[in-house]
């Protein structure tokens, strides 16, 4: 039940991200466009220059419009505002504290946190985990016809039952045809803080070897100074030189000693359904060279797996707005689940007992 509290909380908040980059969208409008702009600049190189002009500052970061929303965003050095930038009109927005809209800020770190910070993650990964791998699968054996006289009742709500067998049927049969759904559901967001130990169960599963060392724990250096690294103009020569193919997904420069320049791509910026497989690339801020790729097509099977379904999955994009409005139910069914299986437990608790003399 303590999980299942837990859970109620992060599949409500979950439910309402699905639909996220529509509402912030809609939310923040002068922020935000969904419609192709006509930009004023030649390319980006450009863009970036007028961006540090106006600002007089040194850009720490630019984000790429993506998943639907034409928008670039900046971040600058010893600043935790994000400032985003309307690419038709040179006109660069005050700071905000996220990518998005504050009410969806608060939801997500509801969802992930709990709001209680590292605390809150390591209580919901291991709701998640005991969802996915104890909780559906009892509930699944519990619910399993053991006769064919069950069979077919185990299949359709007996809607003009009393009040205690409508309750029973509402919770085995959602249980049973939301498994699936609430499973993936329960594994992917289980993997976002235990994803060491659900790589490897995947690579066991899809009989893979390991997963390579992450790149993203990848230093350069150290140097002893950082006025020899290059400019972010410079940055983005180097980055265009790679994957042409794809888009820019952001960039990210470095000020320090030991750090590394990143470099991120994705193949299509719409919200679509099917995988979304991200390159990632971190280079040595002095020379440029690449030290480290992150590349889904270079994995073995059970890291390529979880690098481009992970994402997809666990947001219901894989299957394109049907999957969507599937995961939206499905984000609400923990919370259904827990009120119906608590007045199961109640009335099997408060059951009269009988006694002989």
């Amino acid at each position: 039940m303590a999980a299942g509290l837990v859970l109620s909380v992060v599949g409500i908040t979950g439910s309402l991200y699905v639909f996220e980059p529509e509402i912030v969208a809609y939310l923040e409008s002068n922020l935000y466009r969904t419609r192709k702009q006509e930009s004023l600049f030649e390319n980006d190189i450009v863009m970036v220059s007028f961006v540090e002009q106006i600002s007089q500052r040194k850009i720490e970061s630019v984000q790429w419009p993506k998943r639907g929303r034409d928008s670039y965003v900046f971040k600058f050095f010893d600043d935790d505002q994000w400032y985003f930038f309307d690419q038709s009109t040179g006109k660069l927005s005050s700071g905000k504290s996220g990518l998005g809209n504050d009410v969806f800020t608060f939801i997500l770190d509801l969802h992930t946190t709990l709001t209680m910070g590292e605390t809150g993650r390591i209580i919901t990964g291991i709701a998640s985990l005991l969802f996915a791998f104890v909780m559906l699968s009892t509930g699944l054996y519990l619910w399993w016809p053991s006769n064919k006289g069950r069979r077919k009742s185990s299949f359709t709500i007996k809607w003009n039952a009393k009040a205690k067998r409508l309750n029973y049927d509402l919770h085995n049969i959602n249980g049973f045809y939301f498994f699936i759904p609430l499973f993936l559901l329960g594994f992917t967001g289980a993997a976002f803080y235990f994803d060491d130990e659900m790589q490897w169960l995947v690579d066991k599963v899809t009989l893979s070897e390991s997963a390579p060392t992450s790149v993203f724990e990848l230093k350069t250096g150290p140097y002893n100074s950082t006025k020899n690294y290059i400019s972010i103009q410079k940055a983005l020569l180097e980055m265009e030189k790679y994957y042409p193919d794809h888009y820019k997904r952001n960039l990210w420069m470095t000020e320090e000693l030991d750090g590394t320049l990143s470099f991120a791509y994705q193949k299509r910026i719409d919200l679509h359904a099917g995988a979304a497989p991200r390159i990632f690339l971190q280079a040595d801020p002095v020379s440029a060279n690449i030290i480290g790729e992150y590349n889904p097509q270079n994995m073995p099977r059970g890291a390529s797996l979880m690098a481009n379904w992970h994402l997809p999955i666990h947001f219901g994009e894989f299957g394109g707005l049907f999957t969507r409005v599937l995961w939206f139910i499905a984000g609400l069914m923990p919370a259904f689940l827990t009120y119906t299986g608590f007045k199961i437990w109640w009335g099997r608790r408060n059951k009269p007992r009988y006694t002989t003399a």
